[in-house]
């Protein structure tokens, strides 16, 4: 009997495992579909939820640059356009006309005085901060960290907490100087916050894009009040110089960085910085971060 009870043994042992493999497999293959539904519907809820969000908030929308994006996005058509800031009243970007909505009151020390805005947001372009010399004219080193640096990070942490899928960010070339050493980390302080952007919104780099705009300096027409003041009367001229000599241009900033790192690049349109700002808003092609300097800026023609 033992012999046969032996082999009957081995016969159940040899029944059961293909059983116990087909079951396995069953279920292995119910998780992977029960992974796969639960994977299309998560992407569904996401493409509803970007297809819901429609309008672009500019930071600064009322400044030289800020302005000038509102009124690209405006003539292209782009969807809904707010210009958001601490004033509604004009400022030196000039009139944003008729079809971009202006919201005075927003702090970007205070998130909750534009959370909702993002809500809605396909495109956030910030474009805040001061200028290079104000730390040693009226403010300080720290004014200049907290108005270039501080500000733009607070309002990316919003962003990226709203999970807005297109990010523009107003940054800067600039010299090594001490005079400036607020205002350039300040600027770098944004820099580096945007390039993190992608992880910390949770999109990654296929689900938003992130353009880092690095001007060294921005010409057109700027306004006090409502008198226009030409800038490139006197920036267009050195804008062809700087292009003609580039090659002794570069030299000179590589051999000496610490006076001319930065400084010697040919001056950027404000239309210019616009259209790049506005191609990304519009474009679906375009993810992770980008960046572009003068060299990409200076002449730059839009892809639409």
């Amino acid at each position: 009997l033992q012999p046969g009870y032996s082999t009957l043994k081995s016969g159940v042992r040899l029944l059961t495992q293909p059983l116990t493999q087909t079951t396995k497999q069953t279920k292995t293959r119910k998780t992977t579909e029960k992974h796969k539904l639960q994977a299309s519907s998560s992407s569904s809820t996401y493409l509803l939820t970007m297809a819901n969000r429609a309008s672009t908030i500019v930071f600064g929308g009322r400044g030289f640059v800020g302005a000038a994006v509102c009124r690209e996005l405006v003539k292209r058509g782009a969807g809904p356009v707010v210009a958001v800031g601490r004033s509604s009243n004009p400022g030196p970007g000039g009139d944003l006309g008729p079809h971009v909505e202006a919201k005075g009151g927003i702090d970007a020390f205070k998130p909750e005085s534009y959370e909702k805005l993002l809500e809605s947001a396909r495109a956030v372009v910030i474009s805040v901060g001061e200028a290079p010399w104000a730390e040693k004219v009226w403010g300080s080193k720290d004014q200049a960290k907290k108005m270039n640096g501080l500000s733009n990070v607070r309002i990316l942490q919003a962003a990226a907490e709203a999970k807005v899928p297109r990010v523009i960010l107003v940054n800067a070339t600039m010299p090594q100087w001490g005079l400036i050493a607020g205002y350039r980390e300040g600027k770098e302080m944004a820099r580096e916050e945007a390039k993190r952007y992608t992880e910390k919104s949770g999109l990654g780099d296929k689900g938003c894009t992130v353009l880092v705009l690095k001007p060294a300096v921005i010409t057109g027409t700027r306004y006090v009040g409502s008198i226009p003041l030409p800038l490139n009367l006197v920036m267009g001229p050195m804008r062809f110089v700087m292009k003609c000599l580039k090659g002794p241009c570069s030299w000179l900033e590589s051999t000496f960085p610490s006076v001319f790192g930065g400084l010697l690049r040919p001056a950027v349109w404000v239309d210019e910085m616009a259209a790049a700002a506005a191609d990304v808003v519009q474009s679906e092609d375009l993810k992770g971060l980008q960046e572009m300097d003068p060299d990409t800026l200076v002449g730059y023609q839009s892809s639409k």
